[in-house]
């Protein structure tokens, strides 16, 4: 987690980091990934619904602070990766 996702938690978060993953946010990552991360859960107890009102409630959420569109997604990555590149020389130095 240090070396990856971790760093990205702690700027943006985990639904934030799956909406700017897929190329056209949460929608589309659910729809790419959703399958496969609840055969994976499967076996941890209560699975996420990837597909119902939950999921469209959350994908809704996410797309008030940051639309699905090409140019508000690009703006968010470039943010994130210069965060990310100032966390990597933030850790370097230290």
């Amino acid at each position: 987690m240090s070396e990856g996702l971790g760093m990205r938690y702690a700027f943006i978060g985990p639904m934030e980091t799956m909406h700017l993953n897929a190329p056209k946010g949460l929608e589309d990552y659910m729809k790419r990934y959703g399958e496969g991360i609840r055969r994976v859960l499967t076996s941890f107890g209560p699975v996420p619904d990837f597909f119902g009102e939950g999921a469209k409630s959350i994908v809704s959420e996410m797309c008030e602070l940051i639309p699905s569109d090409e140019q508000h997604l690009s703006a968010r990555i470039e943010r994130r990766d210069q965060l990310l590149m100032g966390l990597a020389k933030l850790k370097k130095e230290h």
